[in-house]
């Protein structure tokens, strides 16, 4: 075992990370992190994946990867410390079309003006049907010219007058009603209580967290960069497992449960909310990088 392999398996068990978990965390298969603590870099698939490798594991166990190249360079053997080699050209790539490719191109443009008349001949037609909908009619019914007639009568007068008070009176007492309903509601409106959070034990990096009213309880994990994360209950259901990209954000309702567990692998690239709060973590997350959390739901 190497210096640097020490030194980054120390730091792994100082965080109580398994290798399993450092897998999921990195994404990096379990035999090349073994390969890596022992200084076995003939395993590695290539000479760039040995750097590549040796610093997100050093990310993972919250430890800075520049510094551990240069402090352990003389356990990096030269040949393994090239840089990874320029991406060909895509050119080249792009003159390799099939023929076919190359024929389906070649219609493309005549494609494109065929839609284009197509469009132009339904747009003429939807505007010739829309002024021959707008023509207004200049014919009046007897009927019609009978009824406005009606409309002026000194009779038709009042009972449109009449009517006018009543529509008024019934509006005056409709909106007194509902102020008297607004009022009742108001005053027996039930108050919801809050769930309030309890830290009752801290050991190593697992906090557990009493939740008192716990009558709605939600879990909101919002990542500003890359991390690992896992929820479930004691009952062996998982609500997820696996890496938050950078801006994901996972909502959880948990309000039927009595115990979770929320495991964060890089704390420093996760926000929590709980219940739509801010949730400030147990332990700093520059001391403490990956976090146990066990919430005890209390209804």
């Amino acid at each position: 075992m190497t210096e640097l392999g020490k030194r980054l398996r120390e730091a792994r068990e100082e965080k109580q990370i398994s290798l399993d978990e450092l897998q999921e965390m990195t994404k990096i298969q379990k035999r090349y992190l073994i390969g890596i603590e022992e200084g076995n870099y003939a395993i590695m698939p290539g000479n760039f994946y040995v750097r590549a490798f040796i610093r997100q594991y050093a990310e993972a166990v919250g430890l800075d990867p520049d510094e551990l190249f240069e402090q352990y360079k003389q356990d990096i053997p030269q040949s393994y410390q090239e840089d990874i080699p320029q991406p060909l050209s895509r050119v080249k790539t792009r003159q390799q079309l099939s023929a076919e490719g190359t024929k389906w191109l070649d219609w493309l443009p005549k494609l494109i003006a065929a839609a284009f008349v197509i469009g132009v001949a339904v747009l003429v037609w939807v505007l010739l049907q829309h002024n021959t909908a707008g023509e207004p009619s200049t014919r009046t019914s007897p009927e019609t010219a009978e009824v406005e007639s009606s409309k002026n009568s000194p009779l038709e007068q009042a009972k449109e007058k009449q009517s006018a008070k009543e529509s008024d009176e019934k509006a005056k007492d409709e909106n007194a009603k509902g102020e008297n309903e607004q009022s009742v509601t108001d005053d027996e409106k039930p108050t919801t209580p809050t769930a309030a959070l309890n830290v009752t034990t801290k050991q190593g990096n697992t906090t557990t967290i009493e939740v008192e009213n716990a009558s709605s309880f939600t879990v909101e994990l919002s990542s500003k960069g890359a991390s690992w994360v896992e929820v479930y209950n004691t009952k062996g259901h998982s609500f997820y497992r696996g890496n938050l990209t950078k801006g994901q954000t996972k909502t959880f309702d948990l309000s039927a449960e009595s115990e979770v567990w929320v495991k964060i692998g890089r704390t420093l690239d996760v926000d929590v909310k709980v219940n739509g709060q801010p949730f400030a973590y147990p332990f700093a997350p520059q001391d403490e990088v990956y976090q146990k959390l066990r919430f005890i739901l209390k209804k």
